[in-house]
């Protein structure tokens, strides 16, 4: 397995050349925001972290040298219990990266100002999602509820000091709002950031 920095180097590497190549004009864009790797670390022999890019917002987990997950098809969900909670990730394959799985947290991402915006989000969710629960949430799958607390509308259990600080501060600085209209993507697409 890769050390952090190695890992995190590549993941935006890639990104950055998908925004690129692939996804310049595409109005899922929010042009605040920038492609970066929030809180990667090591856990369970396998890396963990979250990815930021103006197109989306993932929970990102990268197999360790003891996994094999060759047999695994694309699109396929399977459970991870994380310190936090069980979470159900999305088994991906991204060119120059290879195999990995996503949870997904935030897309699109037009409702953040601006990076430090975002980076609070994720600095707040990784914080969360490292804290031993005895006894998780009995439904850890509501992405309807994580996106209420990523914007701000709902607490839950969720410490979201770092966030509203950060978005107190945004909200003094003007940021104009993107309007989205709609774009027809496959999941694989929007999730590896390709084009259908």
């Amino acid at each position: 397995m890769q050390d952090v920095n190695s890992m995190t180097r590549q993941i935006e590497a890639v990104f950055k050349q998908i925004e690129q190549e692939q996804m310049q004009g595409i109005p899922l864009l929010n042009p605040a925001l920038q492609v970066e790797t929030i809180g990667f670390q090591e856990y369970g022999g396998r890396m963990i972290g979250v990815l930021i890019t103006p197109w989306l917002m993932n929970l990102m987990l990268f197999p360790g040298d003891a996994d094999d997950w060759g047999e695994l098809k694309l699109g396929d969900n399977q459970y991870h219990r994380l310190p936090s909670n069980e979470y159900r990730f999305t088994v991906n394959e991204i060119d120059g990266i290879g195999l990995c799985q996503t949870h997904p947290l935030y897309s699109p991402m037009h409702e953040f100002m601006n990076q430090e915006h975002a980076v609070a989000a994720a600095e707040s969710f990784m914080r969360t999602l490292m804290v031993e629960v005895e006894e998780p949430d009995t439904d850890p799958h509501d992405e309807a509820l994580l996106g209420r607390i990523l914007r701000g509308e709902e607490r839950g259990e969720v410490e979201m000091d770092g966030f509203a600080l950060a978005e107190a501060k945004c909200k003094q600085q003007s940021v104009e709002a993107v309007e989205a209209e709609p774009v027809h993507l496959t999941r694989r697409a929007f999730l590896g950031g390709r084009e259908s």
